[in-house]
């Protein structure tokens, strides 16, 4: 029987509107409530770094992993969700984007450190957040080498793991990313992970301000959502040439 690995992605912990909807906020009491019930449902929380070095190592999991992300930085992660994953203890993993770092509504350096002395793993999500599979070699280069360079020199070591923005990655997107120096990824998928889900494309399902307790407990169950799959689907690829196009068109000002 496979074992089933979900990895919650989060974004705002609040009630304030991010990118324009409040969609990806989840309020304070509904991310309480889902906390509490990883812990009822005897749930053993993993950071991505610890996850990532079993499956790198093939070695056995703990009794019913799970996995807690946050993508962005935004501060509320101090705020809001902190005092939370301390009174649960659940060790998660934050993904910043650091050139926001000090930029209301994002993170502070005093943020960023509160969160690594409550053994928070803070992990990179790239420096500008750009769809980075549309990006030339330079570019990305920029986005995970300079993100990295950043953190360390906020938390005096430097970030091992990257969350792709929008998910959207590439082999020339992974490859910059292992030659970074890092050493795990990931994606979104909107799948459960699994013991042979990929190290560098880690499958997460995005919870969303409706998804609720009831939904946090289907994906603990297995349910509701696919299995990791490996490679790419023939659907990503079409959408990744057409965000391309637009990418081009956009640097030209040409007609969409």
């Amino acid at each position: 029987m496979t074992v089933v690995v979900p990895v919650l992605g989060y974004h705002s912990i609040g009630d304030e509107p991010r990118d324009g909807t409040l969609r990806w906020s989840v309020s304070p009491g509904d991310f309480a409530e889902q906390m509490a019930l990883l812990r009822e449902r005897g749930r053993t929380p993993l950071t991505v770094g610890a996850y990532a070095g079993l499956l790198r190592r093939h070695a056995p999991l703990p009794p019913r992993p799970v996995v807690v992300t946050f993508d962005d930085g935004f501060a509320d992660l101090v705020t809001a969700a902190l005092p939370v994953l301390r009174r649960y203890q659940i060790p998660a993993t934050a993904y910043v984007i650091t050139a926001r770092l000090g930029i209301p509504p994002a993170l502070d350096r005093d943020g960023l450190a509160e969160l690594r002395d409550a053994a928070v793993e803070i992990g990179s999500h790239s420096d500008t957040h750009r769809p980075m599979d549309t990006l030339s070699p330079a570019a990305l280069r920029h986005e995970t080498r300079i993100s990295r360079a950043r953190l360390e020199a906020c938390l005096e070591t430097a970030g091992t793991s990257f969350a792709y923005p929008y998910g959207y990655h590439s082999r020339a997107v992974r490859q910059a990313v292992l030659d970074a120096g890092y050493t795990s990824a990931c994606a979104v998928k909107n799948a459960l992970s699994h013991p042979r889900d990929d190290v560098f494309a880690i499958a997460r399902v995005l919870v969303e301000r409706t998804t609720g307790a009831a939904g946090v407990d289907e994906l603990l169950a297995g349910r509701g959502r696919p299995l990791s799959w490996r490679g790419e689907r023939l659907r990503t690829r079409g959408w990744r040439a057409y965000r391309r196009v637009r990418h081009t068109l956009d640097r030209v000002g040409g007609p969409r």
